[in-house]
């Protein structure tokens, strides 16, 4: 008797695309959700209060695709991201949410690598999310890769470099192409040597995020990000998909992203990342031991009791670390806390 391979019917996806004085690129990134190779789609775009163009290009852009699946919010004032992102699954109903950023682009397979990857025979986890190709404002290739992206503790400085991570170059068409990279990882728990990667890479399942989501919007207007994939990993793990799947763009004026790819373990930000990683954890732990009775009933009291003091051990442990930073700086000369500085500015940049 042969044997068949079973054909089960995939759930729908929920996408929220958020934008904010993003006029050159929203289109960019609307088309990049409608070219998915994955149809089954329900999109919300929602600009929070746009001061420029944005919303008019927004118009024109869906008027342009004539997609059902698509439809706008426009915020009558500013929230944030956070406000933002709950705006947008207040209109969803889809058993996975994607987020993306009004100035990144996700490339055609990135629903469909992730969907792939949460429907894995190993383990459900509770989100998925993927390295990045980096682009700048006209949407050149400027890096094929996050560094931090899976990057291994001790990582070699000195090591040979496989020609399979370089891509193809077309040069008579000025484009690159790269090889496809099927590997995944699972991370069943959190780690404070972990890193994750930017909104625009992440699938979570909806009803993880309805269990954790900030309960309020003024707490977190930014780096939503880094509170929901910490408080995922922390609750119900993630696989890391060695595949960059979508483009993170690097204007110039971006909230975060404000430097400049000079290579090595470059900062992506001037703004000082140990006192944001700080309070978004600080932040985290407030919101466990809150939602103390809600997550004991989601995945057990035994793995929250374990996450808790893995992740409150951690969190003492950077605490003390920012203090002594603290002293060292306040009792340095000027060149010294020049230096101290730019330990914090360059110190696990994102």
């Amino acid at each position: 008797m042969l044997s068949t391979t079973p054909e089960v019917k995939l759930p729908p996806v929920g996408v929220v695309i958020t934008s904010y004085n993003c006029e050159a690129y929203i289109a960019q990134a609307i088309e990049s959700v409608a070219r998915q190779s994955v149809r089954n789609l329900d999109v919300v775009v929602v600009d929070d209060a746009s001061q420029d163009r944005t919303v008019e290009v927004i118009e024109e852009a869906l008027a342009r695709l004539k997609d059902r699946r698509f439809r706008f919010v426009a915020m009558p004032s500013n929230l944030g991201q956070t406000g933002a992102v709950r705006r947008g699954l207040g209109e969803l109903d889809t058993p996975f949410v994607c987020f993306l950023d009004g100035d990144d682009i996700w490339h055609e397979t990135f629903v469909e690598r992730h969907l792939a990857a949460h429907l894995n025979t190993d383990f459900p986890v509770g989100f998925t999310y993927c390295d990045s190709h980096v682009i700048n404002g006209d949407g050149e290739l400027l890096a094929g890769t996050a560094w931090w992206f899976e990057r291994p503790n001790g990582d070699p400085p000195h090591r040979s470099v496989e020609p399979a991570t370089t891509p193809t170059i077309d040069g008579a068409r000025g484009v690159a192409s790269f090889p496809l990279k099927p590997a995944l990882t699972l991370h069943a728990e959190w780690s404070s040597a972990w890193s994750c990667n930017s909104m625009a890479s992440l699938m979570f399942r909806r009803s993880l995020v309805d269990l954790i989501f900030p309960e309020s919007d003024e707490s977190l207007r930014l780096y939503l990000d880094h509170y929901l994939t910490t408080f995922g990993m922390l609750v119900a793990g993630g696989i890391a998909i060695h595949e960059s799947l979508y483009a993170y763009r690097m204007h110039g004026k971006n909230s975060h992203s404000q430097a400049s790819v000079v290579g090595g373990t470059f900062a992506t930000s001037r703004n000082d990342w140990q006192a944001i990683n700080r309070d978004v954890l600080q932040l985290v732990h407030r919101e466990m031991l809150a939602r103390r009775d809600e997550l004991c009933t989601a995945v057990g009291a035994g793995h929250f009791t374990h996450s808790l003091a893995l992740f409150a051990t951690a969190l003492t442990e950077i605490n003390a670390g920012t203090s002594k930073e603290e002293v060292v700086e306040e009792n340095q000369q000027d060149t010294g806390g020049v230096l101290v500085r730019l330990g914090k500015l360059f110190g696990n940049s994102r």
